[in-house]
């Protein structure tokens, strides 16, 4: 089991977060960042087929966690697809409903990893005309998904509004710093998420160059995540600005 739970971490990995890919692939899938609040627990995800040909797509929903700065995601039953499995004709869209079946405690922010694999078409029966070649190799597609789930009366700042805050929501973010740690012999970046929320990055630069450098990393709470940025500040003054969320913000150097 601990061999298929690395696979599949791999898998996951090298897959990302590439949500739209129209030069790649004739599906759409939205909405790309999706969250289950309140007492719906429940959202759509949409699957829309923009090619000439019928597609066999497959949801699957994976628990999402890191472990000394590495993804690791496993199977879970506390959230579902429904239909887990769709076939969809060209033009046409398909909802699928994420759904939680289980509690997340209030104050609470978890997360999810939602698999969308394009399954293979049937083999041509006995007797009908060979594939062409060029057509037989194809890639399936493969999307990977964030979902993130709350507990009751519990909301992401992006989410919360001046309502919210007066009905006694609480409203969960991160707080992310930075430190140098060695690994493989060399100097590397960790954050660290100290909040109850997930940061999403999408730029990052040090304080005095000006220039960013564009990245897609997600720290969960509680968690930790190794940040690929060149270079490792000598000085421990340095603070690293980066997009958190959408929003510009400068992060402090962890305490040791």
């Amino acid at each position: 089991m601990s061999a298929l739970r690395s696979l599949l971490a791999v898998l996951l990995a090298l897959v990302g977060t590439a949500p739209l890919a129209h030069a790649a692939s004739p599906l759409m899938i939205w909405p790309v960042d999706p969250v289950i609040t309140g007492p719906q627990r429940a959202v759509a995800l949409w699957l829309e087929n923009q090619g000439a040909d019928t597609v066999s797509m497959q949801v699957r929903v994976f628990r999402w966690s890191q472990v000394e700065g590495e993804d690791r995601f496993e199977p879970q039953t506390q959230v579902v697809a429904s239909p887990p499995i769709s076939q969809i004709p060209p033009g046409q869209r398909q909802m699928v409903r994420l759904i939680a079946t289980g509690a997340t405690p209030a104050q609470q922010e978890q997360a999810f990893r939602v698999l969308v694999d394009e399954l293979p078409a049937p083999a041509p029966s006995a007797g009908s005309a060979a594939p062409d070649p060029a057509a037989a190799v194809q890639l399936q597609i493969r999307y990977a998904i964030p979902l993130f789930v709350y507990g009751p009366k519990t909301l992401p700042a992006r989410l919360a509004d001046a309502r919210s805050l007066v009905d006694g929501t609480t409203v969960v973010q991160p707080e992310l710093f930075w430190t140098v740690q060695r690994d493989g012999g060399k100097d590397r970046i960790r954050l660290i998420n100290r909040g109850s929320a997930h940061a999403r990055l999408t730029s990052a630069g040090w304080s005095g160059d000006g220039a960013r450098q564009d990245t897609l990393s997600y720290v969960l709470p509680h968690s930790e995540k190794w940040l690929d940025i060149a270079p490792v500040p000598a000085s421990p003054m340095r603070a690293l600005n980066a997009t958190i969320n959408g929003r510009d913000a400068q992060l402090p150097r962890a305490s040791q």
